[in-house]
């Protein structure tokens, strides 16, 4: 009877996942952007900003002012440019999880909003006015309401704290310390710089202690396991490294018939272009906001007892739907691209293809994002959506020495090789007959565009592209 169970077990997560991985294995519809009522939201952050500022001495109130006015701008800017997602599933999810922590912990003081954030970075944040942001990339590593219930308890945390506006406060103090001035005389500017930088880490560090044993405080009211911090916190400490350990083969997917891959796109930059760096005038360590990781678990293992095997191996049973986290997988692709970063989307994209190789948006993107590489070459706006510097994330290194080493010429003929495969062009697909006509003409590839531009009218007399396509 036992192992007829654990078959039915298993026969229904095989289900699950295939249907899954069915629903999205031809399409996918983006998520839409957070629109609604931007103006009032913008209003009532502005509000919250200025009841802070009357509760600070007034020595401090117009430095703190423009701290949080920077801040203020910020969101504004994101709110307007698409920077939030607004999705049902996902708004239910979190608002289900603040229900649950709010009500079995009534006290004054919670975030009076949550923002969901298109950033891939797998983190959250207390912004010290009453908003709370959750990331993308922190919901898609997720697999449990009570890992999500710990990150969240863990931002209410900050804010019911107040560890936002006290750290700004205690920074503005040191950095107004009269005696500054005197100690950069005797010791220099450059160690007293570093001296302010270690102070701040060392006073975040507390704060992230404290803000991890009051989350779990919070959860222990709730019906969430409250012991999940270990894995959680183990999983921000990989937070270098892309979730999915499965890296994208260039070479393949970037050979064609008529255009051979080149190995010298591979060829590492002498001066170290895109290995992962720790140089800088600080010590990374002593500039982290957040404790090492096996500190933050030890430290909650002493006040809690959790260091138990037993209580350790309790396995969680309301884990996330698979559906969510395939969705989430897929979104980071289209919001690495909303939020300009290219080159992450491009390997988001490549990953995804890996997984789903039919997926129509999927194949789009691809050549989409291709065009906009040559684009912003030819424009000398490369930079702004590929990073050129000495770092980038553990594992996409390949990727962004292939992205700067190829030629304007050479994405174009990438971009126009890609589209012209069998396997990828949809002659249903208004923007595919866009993207080769553009990419054809930038080329001075005339005759392609002039018979694509024939093709398009007569399958789209009324469509879209047409003015653009001139």
């Amino acid at each position: 009877m036992k192992f007829y169970n654990i078959f039915l077990l298993l026969t229904s997560l095989l289900l699950l996942h295939s249907k899954a991985w069915g629903q999205y294995e031809f399409h996918y519809a983006p998520m839409d952007s957070f629109d609604l009522h931007t103006k009032a939201l913008i209003r009532e952050i502005n509000a919250g900003i200025e009841s802070i500022q009357e509760s600070f001495p007034k020595a401090t109130r117009n430095e703190f002012k423009e701290i949080f006015e920077k801040k203020a701008d910020l969101l504004t800017k994101r709110l307007n440019s698409n920077h939030f997602v607004n999705d049902q599933d996902l708004n239910l999810l979190l608002n289900e999880v603040f229900r649950e922590i709010t009500t079995k912990n009534p006290r004054e003081g919670y975030p009076m909003r949550m923002l969901i954030s298109r950033s891939s970075a797998p983190n959250a944040s207390c912004w010290g006015e009453g908003t709370m942001v959750v990331n993308l990339g922190l919901l898609g590593r997720l697999n449990t309401q009570s890992e999500l219930a710990f990150i969240m308890a863990h931002e209410m945390a900050h804010q019911l704290l107040d560890h936002v506006n006290e750290a700004t406060l205690e920074a503005m103090k040191r950095r107004n310390d009269k005696s500054l001035k005197k100690r950069a005389e005797t010791y220099g500017k450059l160690a007293v710089l570093k001296d302010i930088a270690y102070d701040d880490a060392k006073y975040s560090r507390k704060n992230e202690h404290q803000a991890d044993s009051f989350a779990v405080v919070l959860l222990r009211n709730t019906s969430y396991q409250w012991h999940v911090y270990e894995s959680v916190l183990n999983m921000l400490d990989s937070a270098d490294y892309p979730e999915s350990t499965h890296m994208p083969d260039l070479r393949s997917r970037f050979h064609f018939d008529r255009y051979h891959f080149k190995d010298k796109w591979l060829e590492s930059p002498s001066g170290g272009l895109g290995k992962s760096s720790d140089r800088g005038l600080f010590s990374s360590d002593s500039l982290k906001s957040h404790p090492h990781i096996s500190q933050r678990i030890a430290y909650l293992d002493s006040l809690f007892g959790g260091n138990n095997p037993m209580q350790r191996a309790t396995q969680s049973t309301e884990r996330l739907a698979s559906d969510l986290q395939q969705r989430i997988d897929l979104e980071l692709v289209h919001s690495s691209f909303i939020l300009h970063d290219y080159g992450r989307s491009l390997f988001y994209t490549l990953q995804m293809l890996n997984r789903y190789p039919e997926n129509k948006f999927l194949k789009t993107h691809l050549a989409k994002l291709l065009v906009r590489l040559y684009l912003s070459r030819k424009n000398h706006t490369y930079s702004r959506y590929v990073d050129v510097s000495n770092y980038y994330p553990r594992g996409m290194e390949e990727l962004f020495v292939f992205l700067n080493n190829l030629r304007m010429s050479e994405i174009g003929n990438l971009a126009y090789n890609y589209l012209n495969r069998d396997t990828v062009f949809d002659k249903a697909n208004e923007e595919h007959y866009f993207l080769l006509f553009r990419v054809s003409t930038e080329l001075n590839n005339l005759e392609v565009s002039e018979k694509v531009l024939t093709a398009y009218k007569s399958s789209f007399p009324g469509g879209k592209y047409l003015d653009l396509m001139k």
